[in-house]
């Protein structure tokens, strides 16, 4: 099927990277009730993850002349997601650029979609104090100081105390306490031997374009690599748990899922279902047209 896309813009890295400062979370705000920017003091580079060198072994970031390895939050792949990256691609080499080797952001038209940026896939830094390979709720639970959310209601809870009271689900009924953690996070262990602050390189956004490059093309793909400008000012924690890249889950679509009931293995979200997606981040606030939130879960 022949398909109709036609190039509007080309944002380079510099130009790029400003938008991505202005970036700020869905849902999580400081005191005076001002929506935080997840990328307001990060450093941005470009760096390469390469394909896994054999069954169960990760695929890796090199950066400079490390190589670290790479978690995903979404172990879940669409193959309606891969066809697309595919269309995009095809489209991008008529205009002498590639989807594994952009340097910053395509903005084009597809007709009957609408419009649309690509981007280098985006891989963050992150930080966890672990003990004996469970994340310490408590230590991660002090990064949120300073740090909002809000109910239904309004009102601002402070997300650091473990535990919201009083929290308005809607503009009625509400919960005396809500634990802020998801349920399963004291249970998810990355390995008893490990204790102490670990790094992980997780995909933020652009697991269709790193799966499209690494499993379909069998190339490295550049990537935007995100890291906190200040070593002991990490980034502030990411809304999902990290997982391997494999195994995968390869389903034909989101709407595939629902006749597939026993199937348990998706993102695993950091905070409570009420405030899951309050760290989902805002990109169309600076015109970027990159990602979409597939529920219609309420953020306050």
């Amino acid at each position: 099927m022949k398909h109709d896309l036609k190039l509007k813009n080309v944002l380079s890295m510099k130009e790029l990277e400003k938008s991505m400062r202005n970036i700020v979370f869905r849902g999580l705000y400081n005191k005076a009730g001002e929506k935080i920017k997840p990328y307001e003091n990060a450093t941005f580079s470009l760096a390469k993850v390469h394909p896994p060198k054999a069954i169960g072994i990760p695929a890796e970031v090199r950066i400079g002349s490390k190589r670290e390895f790479l978690f995903t939050p979404q172990p879940t792949v669409y193959q309606n997601q891969i066809e697309i990256m595919e269309t995009v691609d095809d489209f991008l080499k008529t205009k002498g650029m590639t989807l594994t080797n952009l340097k910053g952001a395509v903005e084009y038209s597809w007709e009957g979609r609408g419009d649309f940026h690509i981007l280098p896939p985006i891989i963050e830094k992150h930080t966890y104090d672990l003990k004996e390979g469970f994340i310490n709720l408590e230590k991660l639970s002090s990064r949120f100081g300073g740090m909002y959310v809000r109910d239904a209601r309004g009102n601002m809870h402070h997300l650091s105390d473990r535990e919201l009271h009083g929290f308005y689900i809607d503009e009625v009924s509400n919960l005396s306490s809500l634990e802020v953690f998801n349920s399963n996070a004291p249970l998810i262990n990355y390995g008893l031997p490990y204790s102490g602050e670990h790094d992980f390189y997780i995909i933020c956004d652009g697991t269709h374009r790193i799966d499209y490059a690494l499993e379909k093309l069998n190339k490295p793909i550049t990537v935007i690599l995100v890291e906190p400008k200040v070593k002991s000012k990490p980034l502030i924690p990411y809304y999902a748990f990290p997982v391997p890249l494999r195994p995968t889950i390869r389903l034909s679509s989101k709407k595939a899922e629902k006749m597939f009931y026993r199937l348990e293995r998706d993102k695993i979200h950091l905070l409570n279902d009420y405030i899951k997606k309050t760290l989902h981040y805002d990109w169309e606030i600076v015109g970027l047209q990159v990602s979409k939130l597939r529920s219609n879960v309420e953020i306050f």
